[in-house]
């Protein structure tokens, strides 16, 4: 069977019409109609019924389910062939948010140019969302992210786990909200004081906004950014609290001295993932390799931080 009436078909049931699937694969009503009844002569069945309103046959649903098994294939053999024609020498497209890439990726793209010297890797600096919406899409091939391991459409591959902290100018928390966060993490009595934080789109962001909405606590926002060392840097200047990854402190040691950071009782994976399909490109397992490293781990050791003292 040629599979271009597959692609037809999948265009008619997607658009719920010939006119309007005709129009988006640039051809005629007329031509489109004709690979249809061709389709029903050949499987000997109705696809479809026109009125009173668009509707798959029982036969039309079977149809559809095996065109959708159909085109993932053909999409891995031609995606497995492409690799194979440039022999190792292809692009792989990387997601991950601009602060975790500048801490991650070197000692990773390190790894993976001595395994895989011909690999170019193109880096996609997003927020989390974006780069969620970007591999549903199919316009990176592998993202480094907050993404659930329920989602039956990509593959994940756990990568490490990462705390929330809370960072403080010095000075600025009284001796009772010290107390509190020292001994139980608690944000209860931070409702007075001004916060700097990520937009919902990124990480620490969304779950800090969760966990001040647990503690009761509408923050006052005085500036919110999706770059974590810009909120760092304010917070240090006294613009507020933030709510920050303990990763992302541990490397930007400049703060080391002119922050006070405490250690939250939350944590989140990180995961690695990949959209789920008949063939894996060779780079996405080159790339697996050299993030999971077994003597190589993902993050800074710990350091001298007011934060590690108590935990």
């Amino acid at each position: 069977m040629n599979l271009l009436p597959m692609h037809y078909y999948i265009a008619v049931v997607q658009a719920q019409s010939i006119s309007r699937a005709a129009a988006s694969l640039f051809i005629t009503q007329q031509t489109l109609s004709a690979h249809i009844a061709a389709l029903e002569r050949e499987l000997g069945v109705q696809l479809f019924t026109r009125r009173p309103a668009f509707r798959l046959t029982w036969a039309g649903e079977r149809f559809y389910h095996y065109c959708l098994q159909f085109q993932r294939l053909q999409t891995a053999m031609e995606a497995e062939f492409r690799d194979l024609a440039l022999a190792g020498s292809g692009q792989l497209r990387v997601g991950i948010s601009q602060t975790r890439s500048l801490i991650l990726m070197p000692p990773v793209l390190t790894r993976l140019r001595e395994s895989h010297p011909q690999l170019q890797v193109r880096l996609c600096e997003q927020t989390n969302e974006e780069l969620i919406q970007r591999l549903e899409k199919g316009e990176l091939d592998v993202v480094v992210a907050d993404v659930s391991e329920d989602r039956p459409e990509f593959c994940t591959r756990p990568y490490y786990r990462e705390s929330l902290l809370l960072a403080a100018p010095q000075g600025m928390l009284s001796p009772e909200a010290l107390d509190a966060l020292r001994h139980s993490g608690d944000l209860s009595g931070l409702g007075a004081y001004p916060f700097v934080m990520n937009t919902q789109n990124d990480i620490a962001g969304r779950y800090g906004a969760v966990l001040l909405e647990k503690a009761g606590v509408v923050p006052k926002v005085s500036v919110l950014s999706d770059s974590a060392e810009t909120c760092l840097r304010l917070c240090r200047d006294g613009f507020g609290l933030y709510l920050c990854p303990d990763l992302y402190v541990d490397f930007f040691t400049a703060f080391r001295d002119q922050l006070l950071c405490l250690p939250l009782p939350f944590s989140y994976p990180i995961r690695i993932a990949w959209r789920n399909g008949a063939y894996t490109k060779d780079g996405i397992e080159a790339f697996l390799d050299a993030c999971l490293h077994p003597q190589k781990p993902p993050v800074a050791s710990p350091c001298d931080f007011e934060y590690n003292r108590h935990r």
